[in-house]
């Protein structure tokens, strides 16, 4: 038996000296998915406690107040969670894996094993800039006022005659069939839609709506993009998508960060410089 499993004596370590250390030994990948949801937890319990003062209550109390079967995220988190506290355990920090506390809480009827009477889909908001669910409203305005003359244009031309040959007619019901599901699609999106919420957020990282001046290392160009949501990417205007393969390795970066991204024509390496959230 090694010493750990006879209940050698843990050593004494705050939270924020044990989580410098855990950081580091993470692979860049690593640190990048990790480091959020562990850096709110240590910021949460405080960064000055003690790692021997954990608890198995504290520690359930706050999984269960922060994460939720809703959230998007959630997977990721418990993930990084469990993580950190196995290396807590590993290190001889913490005197069990407080891990174990950490899951998905269920919804009351689930855990009853009662199905509810009706099923709905909860869907995750969606974090746009200020400036994008403006140019949105903008475009369902512009919709509105087109809908009544593609349903004009359609009448006019089905007085026509034989339908079967009639060019306009046909035109104007895909113009209209085309404008019908954009509406659609523009109404669920502004439903979903919520401003990126800078008070939980770090300011020294990169988020949604973030303007990060980069270096493209490999032939040492100076660039400027905006992160924004996947409905504001707009390459002309240097709005790149966090779901596009440099907005994800852009997300959640320091200054002075170096990051690759793997392309068709090989591996792009760039160095953040500049971070500001407008």
């Amino acid at each position: 038996m090694t010493d750990e499993s006879k209940g050698a004596p843990v050593v004494q370590i705050t939270l924020g000296d044990a989580l410098r250390e855990y950081l580091s030994s993470l692979k860049p990948d690593q640190r990048h998915d990790y480091e959020a949801f562990v850096r709110k937890y240590v910021e949460h319990a405080g960064m000055d406690v003690a790692v021997s003062d954990l608890t198995g209550s504290r520690v359930e109390s706050y999984a269960e107040q922060s994460i939720k079967h809703t959230d998007p995220n959630a997977d990721k988190r418990v993930a990084a969670l469990k993580a950190w506290f196995q290396f807590l355990k590993k290190k001889n920090y913490a005197s069990q894996n407080f891990g174990v506390h950490i899951r998905i809480r269920k919804p009351a009827h689930a855990r009853a094993g009662t199905r509810p009477s009706a099923v709905r889909i909860v869907e995750p908001p969606l974090e746009m800039t200020a400036e994008g669910i403006e140019d949105l409203k903008r475009e369902l305005a512009e919709l509105d006022s087109k809908v009544p003359d593609l349903v004009k244009a359609i009448e006019v031309a089905r007085s026509d005659g034989d339908l079967r040959e009639n060019a306009p007619y046909h035109a104007a019901r895909e113009a209209l069939a085309f404008a019908d599901n954009r509406k659609k699609r523009v109404e669920g999106a502004l439903k979903r839609a919520v401003v990126v919420d800078r008070s939980s957020k770090q300011d020294d990282l990169t988020a949604v709506g973030s303007v990060v001046t980069v270096t493209f290392l490999d032939k040492g160009m100076q660039l400027i993009y905006q992160l924004v949501g996947a409905r504001e990417a707009n390459a002309a205007e240097k709005k790149i998508s966090v779901e596009s393969p440099v907005g994800k390795v852009l997300l959640g970066r320091r200054v002075g960060e170096e990051v690759e991204v793997e392309a068709p024509q090989g591996v792009m390496r760039y160095r953040i410089d500049g971070i500001s959230h407008g």
